[in-house]
């Protein structure tokens, strides 16, 4: 559902949010490269990045309540189960956890699902079709952390997360079920579109060109979600890898592809998404759309660069720190290895393709291909607060609205 807010609730958040708005300031001005981080535990058939979606206190919490619990997580299971687990002051006495399909609130618009001192609980009998948030909750408290899995769990789409959960430097988090992030929808079973029809969704942003639409086919979406299409071009990504391939010969493929020629070309067009007037209108587009309350999806062919950097974008304006942004980025190689080992596979045993490290580096992400774009920030404009104002027209009112929507306490 939409979120509107009013005036006096914005100067509000300028008031009561100094320290986060501050904070991130001071993180999205400098920039380093950092080391690629160390993957989160997996949970059962999840990514490893699946587990890594953190909770926050909801907005009845105080110091008491952060003392209480300090965090939490919630992982999907093969069985249809999750395993959702905390930690903090109180994380070994009795603790109630509430399930619901509304991120709000889950202890008030759901139903408890389990008792557990253990510091985890296995939830089970939830329905599959639905998207689910949960809240732990010590007994004798009303206070509580909101957590769920970061992978939506759309059959058809690998790639489709939530970005809510992450901390921001100031110690603010980013709020579930506002914003997702995915690959192409265009191959989503009835279950996918089924599963996005429970994200509350007002509009899918699609910046796919038309010939990937034409090949992958339109996103499907569920009744009522507007579709937008706000085409980047990928710089020849697809043509690039189809031309490789399709040559068959293994020396013109390391000319091609060879002594990092593929990874430089992903960080060229890493560039291109801050250097072109273009590109920066379509991101600019969503972030404003995500500012007014609107809830929202953005996908490209497998969400990984031009989604990768809208993930980055929104993050970081928010305030999360750098680590996690990347983490955020490098995740999509674990949502992804399923598609991507398949295609090698088939590439190699049709003999199309003798080199496999060749290939990878456009059908994946790396560290690199962010230090790019993060990088092409500071040449031309200095710093990521300048990048969001003069680059994508982010003015301070709009970034107060921003932060006030989407991060909580």
């Amino acid at each position: 559902m939409r979120v509107r807010r009013t005036r006096f609730a914005t100067v509000a958040l300028v008031s009561s949010l100094t320290l986060g708005l501050t904070a991130a300031s001071s993180s999205a001005s400098s920039w380093e490269s950092p080391s690629a981080p160390a993957p989160a535990p997996a949970a059962a058939s999840a990514p490893a990045s699946d587990a890594a979606g953190g909770g926050y206190a909801d907005s009845s919490s105080s110091a008491s309540a952060l003392a209480s619990i300090l965090d939490a997580t919630a992982a999907a299971n093969a069985d249809g189960s999750f395993t959702v687990a905390w930690t903090g002051f109180l994380a070994r006495g009795e603790v109630y956890v509430y399930a619901s399909t509304d991120p709000r609130d889950p202890a008030r618009s759901g139903k408890r699902v389990a008792t557990s001192r253990s510091g985890s609980t296995v939830v089970d009998g939830l329905d599959a079709a639905k998207r689910w948030y949960f809240k732990v909750v010590p007994a004798g408290t009303s206070y509580g952390v909101v957590t769920a899995p970061r992978g939506v769990g759309a059959q058809g789409a690998l790639n489709t997360r939530d970005l809510g959960g992450y901390r921001t430097e100031s110690g603010l988090a980013v709020r579930y079920g506002q914003v997702f992030r995915s690959d192409g929808l265009g191959k989503l079973t009835e279950a996918g579109v089924g599963k996005l029809g429970s994200l509350g969704l007002d509009t899918a942003y699609d910046f796919r060109v038309n010939g990937e639409i034409g090949s992958n086919g339109p996103n499907k979406l569920p009744a009522g979600v507007e579709s937008v299409n706000l085409p980047l071009s990928d710089n020849g990504v697809l043509a690039t890898v189809i031309g490789a391939v399709s040559s068959g010969d293994p020396v013109k493929q390391q000319e091609m592809l060879g002594d990092g020629k593929a990874a430089k070309f992903m960080e060229d067009v890493n560039r291109s998404f801050v250097s072109d007037p273009a590109k920066r209108a379509q991101f600019a587009a969503v972030l404003k759309a995500v500012a007014r309350g609107e809830t929202v999806l953005f996908n490209c062919s497998s969400g990984k660069d031009r989604t990768g950097w809208m993930s980055a974008v929104v993050l970081t304006a928010l305030g999360v720190d750098r680590e996690t942004v990347y983490r955020d980025f490098l995740a999509s190689n674990d949502y992804l290895k399923p598609s991507i080992d398949a295609t090698i596979r088939q590439m190699v045993a049709s003999g199309a393709l003798q080199n496999p490290d060749l290939i990878r580096p456009m059908l994946g992400v790396q560290s690199s291909f962010l230090d790019a774009a993060f990088d092409e920030v500071r040449k031309v404009y200095g710093s990521f607060d300048r990048y969001l104002r003069d680059g994508l027209g982010i003015d301070v009112w709009t970034l107060a609205q921003l932060k006030l929507r989407m991060l909580a306490v």
